[in-house]
Formats: structure tokens, sequence, C-alpha cells
């Protein structure tokens, strides 16, 4: 009578992820302490545990970052609750005040970076136009985290944190509809300027509208619900539903989360829950989306230390610099079309702007995505690209984060913000979680 084997257990497998996220914990900690921002303290702590295990060969590191940052997982499992979480906060008041600016940064500063990024990368560089662009739409999405989690840590003002976040939010899904349009147009070959255009609209108005409709029956399930373990439970569907279900109609699935969480945080967090459910839901998504961020930042210290980015240094610094000179472009180019004492904002507010515009996840997941089986380019070409994405990532992630702490402390004080969040749960017209 043979010995029956049972399977191998779970815990075995995920067990790097649990040591990773204990280190965190430390890290964080850490930081705090010594003011450093906490993304670039986790960065660090992969980086360093990246080259220790490289050097060691000790090789569930490389499948902990292979399987945190792999697109399926990453953008099914882990955005979700990141983008919603966000959205939460949003105070749809200022929002609504500076509607016509953060749409400026989101549609206009999209597509204006991704053009100029990608005509001066392929002038400047091998890459052929149609290459650049593709890169260039990969490095559209930015990644303020450390920026956002410095303006609840110093007192800036509710206004520019709003323009920040929504920013973030939205670029973030408009970036990836423009990456897949510029995908498909790399895999077909033909370029069809209406076509491509109609997709981004029904990609982007349709996510619009998923998110509503979910958010729409999220307030009527809760205006017939007392319970905050239901409701926090009702709020985890409407992040991944309002995902999900655009995804399946074809349209963007990160606008629709994105929409869902802003309408959740505004109508019906102030109108249609208590003040117990709004604190259960509060503490639940924080500690969700700090271990997310918390797992993704370490993984992304592990990857830039096991990518092998030394043959392409020379062209990541081309890219990195052409990226900046982008942004800080068209930020201020908003400056002399702004009518003073109304949409203009103090030349502080734009400096900032500016240097939030980093470059983080997102890009490197979908730079990751192109290393599918068939690959979009040809060999050398892809490991060019996704080495100078990975690489960018970096540049701005590190230098970025720490010029945004050293320009915000300066520039508004070390005073200990105020603010829980961007909106406060009882003004109907703000939104978001306390």
């Amino acid at each position: 009578m043979g010995v029956e084997r049972y399977p191998r257990s779970p815990v075995v497998a995920i067990t790097p992820l649990l040591v990773l996220l204990i280190l965190a914990v430390v890290v964080v900690i850490a930081a705090r302490r010594i003011r450093l921002p906490y993304t670039v303290a986790l960065i660090a702590l992969g980086f360093a545990i990246g080259l220790f295990g490289s050097a060691v060969g000790f090789t569930p590191l490389s499948s902990s970052v292979q399987s945190l940052l792999a697109p399926n997982l990453f953008f099914d499992l882990i955005l979700p609750p990141i983008i919603f979480e966000a959205a939460l906060h949003v105070n749809f008041r200022l929002l609504r005040r500076r509607a016509g600016l953060v749409l400026f940064l989101v549609f206009v500063g999209v597509i204006f970076t991704t053009l100029f990024t990608g005509i001066v990368v392929a002038a400047l560089t091998s890459f052929s136009l149609v290459v650049a662009l593709l890169l260039a739409a990969i490095l559209s999405p930015t990644d303020p985290v450390a920026v956002v989690d410095l303006f609840r840590r110093v007192h800036v003002p509710d206004e520019l944190s709003t323009i920040v976040e929504s920013e973030s939010l939205l670029n973030d899904a408009v970036g990836v509809v423009l990456f897949l349009v510029l995908l498909g147009l790399v895999r077909t070959g033909t370029a069809d300027p209406l076509s491509a255009a109609a997709q981004f609209g029904y990609m982007t108005l349709g996510g619009v509208a998923v998110g509503l409709l979910v958010a729409g029956a999220v307030y009527v399930l809760h205006r017939q619900l007392s319970d905050p373990t239901v409701e926090t439970a009702v709020s985890v569907v409407a992040a991944y539903g309002s995902f999900l279900a655009a995804n399946a109609l074809g349209t963007s699935g990160i606008v629709a989360c994105a929409i869902s969480g802003i309408a959740v945080g505004t109508f019906v967090v102030p109108r249609a829950m208590n003040a117990q459910s709004r604190d259960a839901m509060h503490v639940f998504w924080s500690v969700i989306v700090y271990i997310a961020n918390s797992l993704v930042f370490l993984s992304m210290g592990l990857l830039f230390a096991l990518s092998q980015l030394r043959n392409y240094l020379g062209l990541i610094v081309v890219v990195a610099a052409v990226m900046w000179l982008g942004r800080i472009l068209f930020v201020y180019i908003h400056r002399p079309l702004s009518v003073p004492g109304r949409s203009r904002l103090p030349d502080t507010w734009y400096n900032v702007i500016a240097i939030s515009g980093v470059r983080g996840v997102i890009p490197v997941v979908l730079a990751l995505s192109l290393l599918s089986d068939p690959p979009p380019l040809p060999p050398g070409t892809l490991d060019a690209v996704v080495a100078s994405v990975i690489g960018v990532a970096f540049v701005t992630m590190v230098v970025g984060n720490l010029a945004a702490e050293w320009y915000v402390v300066h520039s508004f004080g070390g005073a200990p913000s105020r603010r829980g969040g961007a909106g406060s749960p009882g003004d109907p017209g703000g939104g978001g979680l306390a």
C-alpha cells in the first residue's frame, strides 16, 4: 500500500510574496522616520534584494516578479483596486472646477507627449516612427503614487492634489487605450486614422458609460443596505465588476473603474452610507491598496535589478530626457492659454504638475505584455523597447519622486497635512472617503 501524497500547499508557492510583504512593512516604517518617499524606499529594497538574489542564484525572486507583473494578473487582479481606491478620494467639486485643465492634461497631454516623444525619439534613434510612437504610448500613463502620498503628509492645497490625482487616474486610462490602438497598428501594418479615432472614442466613452451604470446600480443597492460588511463587499463588486464588464464589451476597463470610483465616492459614500459603513470601507480599501502597492513597488525594484539594462543606457537616457521635455512643454503651454485670475494656476502648481509625471508600473506591465506569443516586433527591437521602458521607469520613479519630495516640502512647508483624503464624506459636492 503506497503512501498517499498530498498536493503541494499553496502557501509554499506564495512564501516569497509573504516575505516581501513583511519587508515592506518594515521599510515603510523606516521611510516615514527618515522622510523618504516610501515608493523609493521599496524600490531600493527590491533592487538590493534582486542584486543579492542574482549573486546567489535565488530563483524564487524572479518567479515572484514574473507572477506579480504578468499582464493578465496585474490588469485583472491588482490594478482595479488601486484605480478604484484612488478614484474614491477624488473631490468631485474641485474636479468640476478644474475640469478644463484636467481634460487638457489628460487628452491633449497624452496625445502631445506621445507624438512629441515618438517623433523626436525616431529622429534620434534607430527606431522607426511607428515603433517610436508605440514606445511613447507605453510611457504615456503617469504614476504619481509617491507624490499623492506626499500630498497626504504635507499641507498641499486640496485643489492641486485633486488636479494631480485626477490627471493620473484618467491619464492611465487614456494612455492604455492609445497603446492598444497603436499596438493594433503595429500588428496589422496598416494605418487608418478614422478607424483608430473611432476605436479610441468607443473604448473611452464606452468605459465612461459602463462606469456610470455600475455606480448607479451600486447607489440603488446601498440605499437598501445598512451592514458595513455587505456594503464594503458591494464596493469590491463595483471595482472589479466595472473593470471586467467594460473589458467584456471591448471598452476600457480602466476608464470604467475610474469613473465608477469617482461616482461612488461622490454620490454613494456621502448620500447612501452611514458613518460606520464609510469607516469600514475606508479601512478595507486602505489595507488592500497598501498591500498591492507594496508588492508592486518591491517587484519593480526586483525587476530593475534582474533586467539587463547596461546595453541600453544611452537609449534610456535619450528616451527619458525627451519624455520629460515633452511633459514640461505641454504643462507650461497651458499657462498662456489660461485666463488670468480664473483658470490660471500659480507658477508653483505648474511646477508640481510637471514634476509629478512619473512613469511607473503600468508602462512596465504594458511593455512586458509585448513579450506575448507571437511578439509584435522583431526580437532586437522588442528587447530595446522593453529595456527602454523599464529603464525610464526606474529613472523617473527614483529621481522624479525625490525631486517632487524636495520641491513640495520647500514650496509648501513641512507641516503635516490636515487632510485624510481629497474629499470629505460629509460633503455631497466633494465626495471621497475620509
